[in-house]
């Protein structure tokens, strides 16, 4: 460690980290994307620039090395996320997921219906799709069809939670994070399938007990008129494509060590192949349009962030992360560590505990990818999916999301009781 964290420079880094953070943390009420703030954060790099160019020259060898690793680490993050939401802007333009609100609203399904197939489905696709895509498809669809500002909310509460529990696969962007980085596999990630899905189930059925029981008939729905949104030509072979292509990608990484952003990347060259070949069936597919909607804002929230985190790392304030796992045992580390997501954004909580480098088991290492994930449900403003339930209603504020707390807990605590009991008492996934 070149620069020592209580020194001036190491201050100022953790200042900067600060400010930037707290901006993060208020971006609803200030009307700013957190990519702003996040981009200001890398001016921890000039920072140190400055003492190495004052104090010591040599160490611009240390300085650079840093950050080779930074790149290293951004590239595999960037190019799957980018990768993926490519994927799925081609099949949102195809009409696939508002297709799927129209099949549940086409079944007549009454409010607890739609409380229970808007949660499933978003704690189903969000290790895909990512969490703030599926807050938003089905936060849509809840806010077309309430008529009760009360169900709303609690609907809007599962969605949130269930989008969040996608921590079993790639979608979540921490875990992403633990699997590029070497920590664990993806079929590693696959063991946390019980622990995410009861999780949220338990969480749903006191939510429903305690909040949308209580209702006693005002969680009325409108009339649609049973209005359907179909699938344009070529969606359902192209949902077909991806699926399969996606699976592919999976299998790839697991059998023949393809590293996942590779192999992502072929799934989605697979999907605009099939995509280019639609038009020979008479079906033009604009998808040159749909690869330019990646939502660039929130690559360059994770290049800022996980820069800022590296600068951290740097002045060696992560060394007190790595010694909370000396003096604690690592669960409760990782408990710990789902709490402050809660307040954070986790993506700068994950890079903070993957860059202390802890010598952590398999287990522990998907319980911290457990709990730093479902731990952006604690509060609204902790993950991507509750800033986009916000966003969506304008009256679901961090008040109205903390009424929730008691249901939010049993997410939190099932998820880890049921880790508990699959690693640690039964073994499993050692």
């Amino acid at each position: 460690m070149l620069i020592e964290p209580l020194s001036v420079t190491g201050i100022l880094v953790l200042v900067i980290f600060l400010f930037g953070m707290t901006l993060i943390v208020f971006e609803a009420q200030l009307h700013m994307d957190k990519f702003k703030p996040a981009m200001f954060m890398m001016s921890g790099l000039l920072v140190i620039g400055v003492h190495y160019a004052v104090t010591d020259p040599k160490g611009f060898d240390h300085f650079l090395e840093a950050q080779n690793h930074i790149k290293e680490e951004l590239f595999g993050l960037i190019a799957f996320m980018a990768f993926m939401w490519m994927i799925v802007e081609l099949l949102n333009e195809r009409n696939v997921f508002t297709a799927l609100n129209g099949v549940m609203l086409s079944k007549g399904l009454g409010a607890r219906g739609m409380f229970y197939a808007t949660g499933a489905l978003s704690a189903l696709l969000s290790p895909f799709l990512n969490n703030i895509t599926t807050a938003m498809i089905f936060g849509k669809s809840i806010k077309s069809i309430s008529a009760n500002e009360r169900y709303t909310h609690i609907a809007l509460c599962n969605i949130v939670v269930a989008s969040n529990s996608g921590v079993w696969f790639l979608g979540t962007s921490t875990s992403l994070m633990v699997v590029l980085a070497g920590k664990i596999s993806v079929l590693g990630l696959l063991l946390l399938v019980p622990s995410a899905l009861i999780g949220w189930l338990l969480f749903a059925f006191t939510l429903h007990f305690l909040y949308l029981r209580p209702l006693n008939g005002q969680d009325k729905l409108k009339d649609t008129g049973g209005a359907r949104m179909h699938l344009k030509p070529g969606g359902a072979s192209l949902t077909a494509v991806a699926f399969l292509s996606i699976v592919m990608a999976v299998l790839a990484n697991i059998f023949l060590k393809v590293g996942i952003e590779f192999a992502i990347g072929v799934a989605l060259g697979f999907v605009v192949i099939w995509a280019w070949a639609l038009r020979y069936r008479g079906i033009h597919l604009p998808w040159q349009d749909q690869l330019q909607k990646v939502e660039w804002n929130a690559l360059l929230f994770f290049i800022g962030i996980i820069t800022a985190v590296s600068c951290l790392n740097h002045v060696g304030w992560l060394t007190y992360i790595s010694r909370m796992f000396d003096v604690m045992s690592p669960t409760s580390v990782n408990v710990f560590l789902g709490v402050i997501s809660g307040v954070m954004d986790n993506v700068p909580v994950e890079a903070a505990a993957l860059m202390s480098n802890p010598p952590l088991s398999n287990s522990q290492w998907a319980l911290n990818a457990l709990m730093v994930g479902i731990g952006g449900s604690l509060t609204v403003v902790g993950s991507a999916a509750g800033v986009m339930a916000m966003s969506l209603d304008r009256t679901y504020t961090f008040g109205v999301h903390m009424k929730f707390m008691p249901a939010i807990l049993v997410n939190f605590l099932g998820s880890l009781g049921v880790w508990y009991l699959q690693f640690e008492v039964l073994g499993w996934g050692h």
